[in-house]
């Protein structure tokens, strides 16, 4: 995800800075028009490029606007209907100019290589290509052009040779860039991955459940706390403390579903989101409690683990992440203070008026 954001960024830039450049030459080749206007020959050809160039910036202008508002759709495409709609506008306006055309044979170099370095390896070649096919085009359905084969020749050859020396720093740029996606997905998975068990931290668990409330379906939240959890860590050290957190997380993962969600939110408190139907929770919760209620070896010491869990309903108890939130929590702290189970639904206290 990244490594595509990266390219994503690098996109952008480059219809950004494309658009204003071609703005710019639009300005240009306008005020150009306006100075060649008595002369026939040559004022006839740039109102042409004018309106070529005037579609085209259009083009790209909506383009740029799609860009930014469907970032995910059609990625491939727009990048190569870009590349073509830039060369073989190129193609036409130099086959128009003739012999003028001779001073744009430069921009295809540009428009391979700032290709290369803004898309990808991958459209430096297809760029290459076209580029290749519209030299030959040049030569067949030009007759200015098939005259001067000898120009296509030299810049067909130069273009090469300096695309191919620019190659070498396309590549390097891409390695940094792979680098630098590298490092920003171990900073990503840090910032909403628990260091010590791997699972969810508090931060996706928040945007977890914005998520689940904009999606506005039925589902169960689950706090889970550790009993006892100071004691263990007075009796057996912070170490095993630690390695008690990892084995929890790890028996409570086991036991859910591919729609379940498992986050830790404190020292050792875990919460559970699940989208299970209210007929199925008391399966669901009673494998949770054989799994990971009793004793357990850890690092050679065998280790009491008890769990107190308090469960609300979406929308049932609440219609709002915090209180919703509230409930779970309530009843989360009612079940420690009352052992008869260890789970408790918010409803239960409310009905039963268990809350001191």
């Amino acid at each position: 995800m990244q490594a595509y954001y990266l390219s994503y960024l690098d996109e952008v830039k480059y219809s950004k800075q494309r658009l204003f450049i071609l703005f710019l030459i639009t300005f240009l080749t306008v005020l150009l028009w306006k100075q060649a206007i008595n002369i026939d020959n040559i004022s006839e050809k740039i109102f042409y490029a004018d309106v070529l160039l005037i579609i085209l910036s259009i083009i790209s202008l909506i383009h740029y606007f799609f860009l930014l508002h469907y970032p995910y759709t059609f990625r491939i495409f727009r990048k190569t209907f870009l590349l073509l709609l830039d060369i073989t506008t190129l193609t036409f306006v130099i086959a128009l100019f003739q012999y003028y055309g001779l001073f744009l044979f430069p921009l295809y170099i540009i428009i391979n290589m700032q290709t290369g370095l803004y898309f990808g390896m991958q459209y430096f070649y297809i760029s290459m290509i076209a580029t290749t096919f519209s030299w030959i085009a040049l030569f067949l359905y030009s007759t200015y052009w098939s005259e001067h084969y000898d120009i296509i020749a030299t810049f067909a050859v130069t273009t090469f040779l300096i695309s191919l020396l620019y190659l070498n720093y396309i590549i390097k740029a891409y390695e940094e860039k792979n680098a630098l996606s590298e490092e920003l997905s171990n900073i990503t998975e840090h910032a909403n991955y628990d260091n010590l068990t791997g699972i969810a931290n508090r931060r996706t668990y928040t945007e977890e459940i914005k998520k689940m409330f904009k999606e506005k379906e039925s589902f169960v939240l689950m706090f889970i706390d550790l009993n006892k959890f100071k004691m263990i860590n007075d009796n057996y050290g912070h170490h095993i403390g630690d390695e008690v957190l990892k084995e929890v997380a790890k028996r409570l993962y086991s036991q859910l579903d591919e729609d379940d969600f498992l986050a830790r939110v404190g020292g050792d408190e875990f919460v559970i989101i699940s989208k299970k139907k209210k007929v199925f929770l008391p399966k669901f919760i009673q494998k949770i409690e054989d799994n990971v209620i009793g004793y357990h070896e850890i690092e050679g010491k065998k280790i009491h683990i008890e769990l107190s869990i308090g469960i609300s309903m979406y929308p049932d108890d609440a219609k709002s992440a915090q209180l919703l939130c509230k409930c779970a929590d309530m009843a989360m702290y009612t079940a420690k203070k009352h052992h008869q189970n260890n789970h408790i639904f918010y409803k239960d206290i409310i009905g039963n008026k268990m809350v001191d």
